[in-house]
Parts: structure tokens; sequence; C-alpha cells
């Protein structure tokens, strides 16, 4: 049994899996050490463990999982199943990778774009022989909704709506919301139908917060994993336990 860890910056999300499938999932505190250490009490199967982390999380944390399985940080040294072709590996987030490499578990042998929709949106592509080439940044629906009030004298701040759908707004927070929504739909679309072009039988997966509002728009042309990033931290460790074995 494998359990790997995903340590943002404000909150820890955590998976179980048993081989590739994913058994449990997890949200912790921001100091999930206590939480984690119960986690490995109650599940003695779990031998193995990764843990990803955008901040300098807790050296006890990781001697904690060292006590009791055989654990991995997730670093610029981990070894990993998909080739990267990125000009500047050491600035790409650990998130974009395990993203990516996510979408490519899942639909192995086609050509793959991982969309992550939260803060920022992310396309992060690998082609069909698993080479990771990269991708783009963007700003998330709500930050696009935040900039148009902070860098403007008089447009308000309007919370994300994903019930309105309408092209023309025929107010001022209708207007904010029809250009920012609609907008980021569009680029998203753009951005799939642009990829697909240039490679077919892409498969496009999406991830993060503000995916259900894209999935719920491109239903028919998109797929939907909550747990993307957490698929791809395991199979990050299974290739490297594999290795070790």
């Amino acid at each position: 049994m494998n359990l790997v860890l995903d340590i943002g910056n404000t909150r820890t999300k955590g998976g179980l899996f048993d081989g590739k499938t994913l058994v449990e999932h997890f949200y912790f505190d921001k100091n999930p050490l206590g939480q984690i250490k119960q986690l490995l009490a109650g599940h003695p199967e779990i031998k193995f463990s990764l843990v990803s982390s955008v901040l300098n999380h807790s050296k006890e944390l990781t001697n904690s999982l060292r006590s009791r399985t055989n654990c991995i940080e997730f670093n610029a040294d981990t070894r990993l199943p998909i080739k990267i072709a990125y000009k500047s590996p050491e600035t790409l987030g650990k998130d974009r990778i395990a993203a990516a490499i996510g979408a490519y578990t899942l639909f192995k042998g086609h050509p793959t774009l991982s969309v992550d929709a939260g803060t920022c949106i992310k396309f992060d592509f690998v082609t069909a022989e698993g080479e990771y080439l990269g991708g783009s940044i963007a700003p998330g629906v709500e930050m696009r909704l935040k900039a148009l009030n902070t860098f403007t004298d008089k447009l308000p701040l309007v919370s994300v709506n994903a019930a309105y759908t309408a092209l023309i707004g025929t107010s001022t927070g209708e207007s904010i919301l029809s250009g920012v929504q609609n907008g980021a739909l569009y680029e998203v679309k753009g951005f799939m139908e642009a990829y697909k072009k240039q490679y077919p039988g892409l498969k496009t997966v999406i991830s993060g917060g503000d995916a259900p509002f894209f999935e719920n728009a491109l239903k028919n042309s998109i797929f939907a994993d909550p747990n993307l990033v957490l698929t791809g931290l395991n199979e990050i460790l299974n290739f490297n336990v594999s290795r070790l074995a």
C-alpha cells in the first residue's frame, strides 16, 4: 500500500493507493503531523510513501514516515516515469509535473494535456511517447476578477458565479462575469483545439478548484479528475519503488 502527500501553502492532501488504484483520499490541517501519525497507526499495510511539498515541511513529518515506511521526498533528483524536455526543469513546479504524469498515466499511448484550473490556469503537455514538452500559465478566474477591482478605480469586486453563462452582461457586475468567465472558458477551449490540431488523439484532463466550471461547459471533450496530482505522485512512487526492487 502506498501513501502520497501533496503539501501546499494552505492545505495538505493525501492519497492511499493499492498499486495504481486510489483507495481513499484525505485533507489534512496545515500542520498535519498528528493526523498522519494516526493514519499510519491505523494502516500498518502502508509500506511506501512519497512527500511532495512547496513548503519547508517539518523534518519530524518525514522522520515519522521513514520510521514506518520506505519514504521518498519528491525533489529535483527524483527519477520520473517520463522524460522532461523543459528548458528550465529546475523552475518547473512539482504540481505541474505530477499533474502531467497523472494525465499520461490515465491515457498512456496518447498525447495528453493536463489543465489545472485553480489560482492559475496551467496547461501541461506530454507526447504519446512520454516526453514532457511544457505548457502555459495564465491567471485563474478568481485572480482575473480581483485584478479588475485592484487595477481600476470603479470596477467592483465580483465573485465567481458558475451559474452565470450569458454572453451579454446587462449590468457592470454581469459584464465582468461575462468577460472573465466566458473569456477563461473560450481560452481553455481554444488551447484544447489548438493542441488537438497539432496532436491528433489528444486526451485532456482537468483538475483544480474551478474544474467543475470548465467540465460542465466542455464535458464532451474533457475528462475531470480531482485527484490528478495524487495519481501522478503515486505513479512517481511506483516508478521509483520498481527500480529499487
